[in-house]
């Protein structure tokens, strides 16, 4: 398996009249493609061309070195490059290396699109532009030059996969800014005598992370890569369950992987690969202040086509599902489990074999050692499920020459939720993935499989950091219970945190997600700037309590205090003042609550669809935005 390689390292030159990207090598004698973007007076398109060999001029001009392009982005300005200005190495898988994003710039091709621009327009750049640094900035973002990482394991063992760019390879669920890229991808398309493609560099939203052991008095690297799903992204309470295409919120393939290097120079890997994804029906949170917002779960016939196409396209992806359901019997979250159970007894498919485990009941009392109950449950079907078994030969460091040839496959996947996908799903799917490391020890090292406490501990902070990886891009805060995933129990500090994350993130799901929600949509694509539309950050028209309840609360709070402390009048009227203030907080707060949507903050670039029980199959109410027709092409 061979791709072609991805520019690391580019020359940016910066004149009047263009920007050029010009390719570093270290052989000088090879010819170079360099990309110019042409640079308007008018906020425009920019126009793009291939420049070969670049003019010798360029050495005269502004000079800047980047690591890659992500991709071009049009604003009310004009079209902006995004780059990548900084990277940090996280690992080297089968000789190729792995980096995280960790410094990008955004800058305006246009030469003066902005002094064009309405007060209003120049206002919305900055919000865009704020809304795309605050998302790049997050920590989550992976890219390689030449390994496809949008591919686990066994699928990049695959003999039929052959030599092409990385973006036409990608896995499109996990190759995120692939809209950006589009100005490139089309110009790679009409020029495929050159090497456009090694401009285009994929981007993976998720988690990497490798530790370096010993085992057995050889090296080994354990990590984890997680992909998390492009389709139906976004934050907590406005992306939940699945849409017309199959597609479900938080959907995230994690791969564990063991890798060693072998006396012969064979790289010996063994991965194992589980995914987690909301609940494949149509349902909603509507979150109107309360801690528990509003549940709506539209069960009819539309629902079960989006259900059925979900693990249609999952089994087309893994093979055989084992869908594992760790939400509650009883109580707020009982009607969504049986609904659930009524569609798959209605999919009646015997390659999706459904698993309800009631993880707040079983394991109440700080029993976590009931999980092993789930895991006996489902063994028989691990133990036909198996895991990857690969050995790689790297022709030359750096050349992405590899030949992966599958020793073992692994031929079914657990599938697994909670609400959230978060928690819950964390802590089963890291008792899935330690069960099969003394196996995998065995066959890539040899040995009895004994996992020792250094490998131990190693595991176990491995998944505490990558739960709250996933939790952080979703919630917009750190994992629940990761005490246990760290040390194996619960302990009052681990409680204490979970109370702390789980205050951040109401506070941050009701009054700071709509923002957040909009950087998505604006970075994949779902929605489009257009300079001659009204702004989307014009303030609606609120109700006057909009301001006058919040004011009031808190002037209830202020004098309470003050009559608390200042006070010098009778008992009687001590008593009285102090009940009146008390009665204005508690008045003002039910208010609130009761115009509860009035204060929450809310998604503008993409209005959220509000579902209904009584909604027909034609109006395909199911998604949190509605895909375009050019979303479905891709698709």
């Amino acid at each position: 398996m061979s791709t072609v390689r991805v520019h690391d390292t580019l020359s940016l030159y910066q004149s009047s009249d263009s920007f050029t990207l010009e390719p570093v090598y270290a052989n000088a004698a090879v010819q170079r493609h360099s990309l110019v973007f042409g640079r308007t007076s008018t906020p425009s398109l920019a126009p793009i061309r291939i420049d070969t060999p670049p003019a010798p001029t360029l050495a005269q001009e502004e000079r800047d070195s980047v690591y890659g392009i992500i991709g071009i982005v049009t604003l009310n300005a004009g079209d902006h490059l995004i780059l990548v200005t900084n990277r940090q190495k996280v690992a080297k898988i089968l000789g190729n290396d792995i980096y995280k994003l960790t410094a990008h710039k955004i800058v305006p091709i246009s030469k003066n699109g902005s002094l064009s621009l309405t007060a209003i327009q120049q206002r919305d750049d900055h919000v865009y532009l704020g809304m795309l640094d605050s998302l790049l900035g997050n920590g989550f973002w992976y890219f390689s030059y030449q390994a496809d990482i949008t591919r686990n394991i066994q699928r990049l063992a695959d003999p039929t996969l052959v030599k092409q760019s990385l973006w036409e390879q990608a896995d499109e669920r996990f190759f995120w800014n692939k809209n950006l890229q589009t100005p490139l991808i089309n110009l790679s398309k009409s020029h495929p005598e050159t090497d456009i493609g090694a401009f285009i560099l994929p981007l993976v939203c998720g988690f990497m992370e490798f530790k370096h052991l010993s085992y057995n008095s050889k090296r080994v690297s354990l990590g984890i890569i997680s992909r998390r799903s492009k389709f139906r992204a976004g934050t907590r309470y406005n992306t939940r369950g699945v849409d017309v295409d199959g597609n479900v919120a938080n959907c995230v393939e994690t791969e564990q992987i063991l890798m060693t290097t072998s006396d012969d120079g064979v790289e010996k890997v063994a991965s194992y690969v589980q995914t987690r994804g909301s609940i494949p029906l149509f349902w909603e949170q509507q979150i109107n202040v309360k801690y528990q917002p509003k549940m709506v779960i539209h069960d009819g016939a539309a629902s079960f086509q989006s259900f059925k196409k979900h693990f249609n396209n999952q089994i087309a992806q893994y093979g055989p599902q084992i869908a594992v359901n760790l939400i509650n019997k009883k109580g707020y979250e009982a009607r969504l489990s049986e609904t659930w159970s009524n569609l798959n007894a209605q999919l009646n498919d015997p390659q999706v074999r459904y698993l309800h485990f009631d993880f707040h009941h079983e394991c109440k009392g700080n029993r976590w050692d009931r999980i092993e109950k789930l895991v006996a449950e489902i063994e028989a079907d691990l133990i036909v499920q198996g895991y990857c078994v690969a050995n790689g030969v790297v022709a030359a460091p750096g050349s992405g020459d590899v030949s992966v040839h599958s020793l073992r496959k692994q031929s079914s996947v657990v599938r697994t939720n909670c609400m959230d996908c978060l928690d819950r799903t964390n802590v089963v799917q890291s008792m899935l993935a330690r069960r099969v490391i003394p196996m995998q020890l065995q066959d890539i090292l040899g040995g009895t499989g004994v996992v020792e406490p250094e490998f131990e501990q190693a595991f176990k902070n491995l998944w505490a950091d990558h739960a709250d990886a996933i939790s952080l891009v979703y919630t917009g805060t750190g994992a629940l219970k990761t005490d246990f995933t760290r040390t194996g129990k619960r302990s009052p500090a681990g409680v204490l945190n979970d109370l702390n994350n789980s205050i951040v993130r109401y506070v941050k799901n009701n009054f700071f997600d709509g923002e957040r929600q909009d950087s998505f949509d604006l970075f994949l694509g779902n929605y489009h700037v257009n300079a001659l539309a009204t702004s989307p950050f014009e303030l609606e028209n609120r109700p006057t309590r909009y301001i006058v309840l919040p004011a009031l609360m808190t002037l209830g709070v202020f004098m309470f205090l003050i009559t608390l402390i200042m006070f010098h009048y009778s008992a009687f009227y001590y008593v009285l003042a102090l009940l009146f203030w008390i009665s204005v907080v508690v008045a003002s707060q039910r208010a609130i609550v009761y115009y509860g949507t009035d204060f929450v903050d809310k998604p503008r670039l993409v209005r959220p669809q509000v579902l209904s029980p009584e909604l027909k199959i034609s109006e395909k109410p199911t998604s949190i935005y509605s895909p375009t027709e050019e979303d479905v092409k891709k698709k």
